[in-house]
């Protein structure tokens, strides 16, 4: 079972990245901060909304790494479009990193489900959210809260609280 406050589960996992397959390891995502997102179906997802996620994220230092919840290889996927995601799409076909966060593997279209791993690889914050701009702008502002909650701001606990329960009625 994770627990916020522990140690994040350590990965080594293929992923497409700018259009090449590659591996990656969590220990690459140590001293940044990272936004772990299972994605129930990746293939519905449009390069460009990727890519300004992923630039809105890395503005506050944050790496997000999109898990395709499906069996289908993530090359197949993206052969045929014309614009490649720099995002990276980890590539989870036996599941092993769903079931190390305690993720089911999606069947039909459902919630991401979003983990925020700190600098030094400890499990922040567990989001359960739409792939939607204002889903991701919930995750990037807990985000900013949090980097400010690490460095001493003093009112980010209660910002984080009220945060949450916007999601969550969201």
């Amino acid at each position: 079972m994770l627990e916020i406050g522990k140690p994040s589960p350590g990965f080594r996992v293929p992923a497409l990245v700018a259009g090449t397959l590659i591996y990656l390891d969590s220990t690459q995502f140590i001293g940044r901060w990272t936004a772990l997102c299972f994605l129930p179906y990746v293939g519905i997802v449009e390069p460009d909304f990727l890519h300004h996620q992923t630039d809105r994220l890395d503005r506050i230092d944050t790496t997000l790494l999109i898990v395709s919840s499906g069996t289908r290889p993530l090359h197949r996927i993206w052969i045929d479009r014309p614009t490649k995601p720099r995002t990276p799409l980890l590539y989870d076909p036996l599941s092993r990193l769903h079931r190390s966060f305690g993720v089911a593997p999606a069947q039909i279209p459902v919630r991401c489900q979003t983990f925020l791993i700190d600098r030094a690889g400890v499990l922040r914050f567990h989001l359960v959210h739409d792939f939607t701009d204002r889903g991701l702008g919930a995750l990037h502002e807990i985000v900013t809260l949090s980097q400010s909650q690490d460095t001493g701001g003093v009112a980010a606990t209660d910002t984080i609280a009220g945060a949450r329960e916007e999601v969550m009625n969201s």
